[in-house]
């Protein structure tokens, strides 16, 4: 019980420390938008496997995966070569 009473003072002085530094700091700066990376293959495929698990199908195209936001951007294929759905495979290819 002796020990009580300065413990309840100690917390009290350290919770009214912590409310006062607090309210001295400024807020926290809001991010800038960064630009969306570009999805490597992995990505691509990742997307792929959890759209297929939550949906039990494949989506149309890329714009899925980007609208439903299991992608951040359309996927810019490699020069020359195009990214393909495969879709019985569950699996994104490039050709």
């Amino acid at each position: 019980m002796k020990l009580l009473f300065p413990l309840l003072v100690c917390v009290a002085a350290v919770l009214g420390c912590r409310k006062q530094s607090e309210s001295k700091h400024p807020p926290a700066p809001v991010p800038v938008q960064q630009e969306a990376k570009e999805p490597t293959l992995e990505d691509l495929n990742s997307a792929l496997q959890v759209w297929f698990t939550a949906k039990g199908g494949s989506p149309k195209g890329f714009e899925d995966l980007v609208k439903a936001g299991y992608l951040s951007k359309v996927p810019t294929p490699p020069p020359g070569r195009t990214y393909v759905i495969d879709a019985p495979n569950i699996r994104v290819i490039v050709r």
